[in-house]
């Protein structure tokens, strides 16, 4: 008795293909008329297979404003809403007028105590917004013990605490205005600094600014500073806001550099610096008193979703 023969196996195009071999009796194999060329390609696109070059629906990313995963529609409403965005100041040359004179003389003053050859102007420059252990031992060069990076950075604090003489510092025109502009919209506030806590929150306190912001981050709560961008990462997870729906206002090409590292806006305070040197910014202001809430509001207006 001969043997059977093989059963036919499906084909995902949709027609009864037998297995190699064939009828032995000739005739043609079974086939639907979907099996043809012209069949089989378009059954292949629309399986997905990758080949058509359709890319798959976005997904949602932290940063995008609404979230249709949420269920509370009031919940969407008010990420959508002006309060869904974080505002993110700097204190030295952004809040208060920066003591660029006394810092550059306690870095002088501490370099004839020590016995070290005064930083130059660039060195100085490059420093600020740094923490004052990366300035020791990442600029100036001084040592790379870490014990001996903390001591030198306490004894400059002193000295510009002996140079700043209980002054009180100036409030550049604007900052109160614009504060009060974005709490009247409810949307938070923080202030990062790369000064230890002892100098910050008498600064503020001086300043009339202190109980404005709802997170305060300063040197003792990170482990570096400027350009690393931790500082503002921090101050984004206390005003619970995601990096991507947050602004930063800072003075300096090293603000614009962290701020854009993760995805944060940046708007770029000039003052007597000339506009061009800031042009990375995403937006550049003379003084505060020139920036509105609807400003702030349109640097989210590009907002897209990544597919991936």
């Amino acid at each position: 008795m001969p043997a059977s023969l093989p059963r036919p196996v499906p084909w995902e195009g949709g027609s009864d293909v037998p297995a190699p071999g064939g009828d032995p009796s000739g005739g043609e194999s079974r086939s639907s008329p979907s099996s043809s060329p012209s069949s089989s390609s378009s059954s292949s696109s629309s399986s997905g297979g990758g080949r058509t070059g359709l890319k798959p629906l976005p997904r949602n990313v932290e940063g995008v404003a609404d979230d249709v995963s949420l269920a509370n529609p009031l919940q969407r409403m008010e990420r959508l809403g002006t309060a869904w965005f974080g505002t993110i100041f700097e204190l030295d040359g952004v809040c208060i007028e920066q003591e660029c004179g006394d810092g550059g003389r306690s870095w002088q003053q501490l370099a004839a105590e020590e016995g070290k050859a005064p930083p130059p102007l660039w060195a100085l420059k490059k420093a600020q917004g740094m923490k004052n252990e990366q300035v020791v031992s990442e600029v100036f060069c001084w040592t790379r013990n870490p014990a001996e990076a903390r001591r030198l950075a306490a004894r400059r604090e002193a000295i510009l605490a002996e140079l700043l003489g209980g002054r009180k510092p100036l409030v550049p025109g604007g900052v109160t205005q614009l504060m009060d502009l974005l709490q009247r919209n409810q949307a938070p506030l923080a202030l990062v600094s790369s000064a230890p806590e002892q100098r910050v929150l008498p600064a503020l306190e001086a300043a009339g600014l202190q109980g404005r912001f709802d997170a305060v981050v300063t040197a003792d709560d990170v482990h570096r500073g400027q350009p690393d961008p931790e500082g503002y990462l921090y101050a984004a997870q206390k005003m619970q806001r995601p990096p991507l729906r947050c602004v930063v206002i800072g003075s300096s090409n090293l603000s614009i550099e962290a701020a854009h590292e993760v995805g944060m806006k940046c708007v770029a305070l000039a003052g007597r610096q000339p506009v061009y040197e800031l042009g990375a910014a995403d937006l550049v202001v003379r003084d505060l008193s020139q920036l509105s809430f609807v400003n702030l509001k349109r640097l989210f207006a590009a907002e897209e979703t990544v597919s991936g």
